[in-house]
């Protein structure tokens, strides 16, 4: 057998951002946008463990794509206001482009003011665009969970993303 992952990697002109990675296995198949924190080390060549168990699981799941986003685009220096405005502009394209959205942030986001701001930023895009919004729930009910927990790295359920967290922050 053969088979070709296609990764395709977003910077901004100084590498200091970076706004999706496209990953593509099978174009005939859905695809999804999945939305977490912080940039990690996955670009064109290395694959860093939360790539890797999101390409798995989607895999799993009858995805033949993702793009990959974060709240957070930094990959050197301070989060700006300039990388956050880009980073939303990437947003409003790419949710255009996929079948359906995860969101996978994490629980640690509800301690965390400036991450709660940006995802209720990208939730106003997300219901405007009418997008179809999960979230990863494990075995035991519980939602909103980021690809690395360990009770739901090795396998998914995904089910319609609760917006009260986003709604309730001020």
């Amino acid at each position: 057998m053969k088979g070709t992952i296609r990764t395709e990697v977003t910077y901004d002109d100084e590498m200091k951002n970076k706004y999706v990675v496209k990953k593509e296995w099978d174009k005939n198949k859905r695809k999804a946008l999945i939305l977490m924190k912080s940039a990690g080390l996955t670009d064109e060549i290395v694959q860093d463990q939360t790539t890797m168990y999101v390409m798995n699981n989607l895999s799993k799941l009858g995805y033949g794509s993702v793009d990959i986003m974060n709240l957070f685009t930094t990959l050197e220096g301070n989060d700006t206001n300039g990388s956050g405005t880009e980073n939303l502009k990437f947003v409003q394209e790419e949710v255009t482009k996929v079948d359906d959205v995860i969101i996978a942030v994490g629980t640690g986001i509800e301690t965390n003011k400036e991450a709660q701001k940006r995802l209720r930023m990208i939730m106003a895009i997300l219901l405007d665009k009418k997008a179809t919004i999960l979230q990863i729930e494990c075995p035991k009910g519980r939602r909103g969970f980021h690809p690395l927990y360990p009770a739901v790295k090795n396998g998914w359920k995904l089910v319609p993303y609760e917006i009260s967290l986003v709604e309730q922050v001020d």
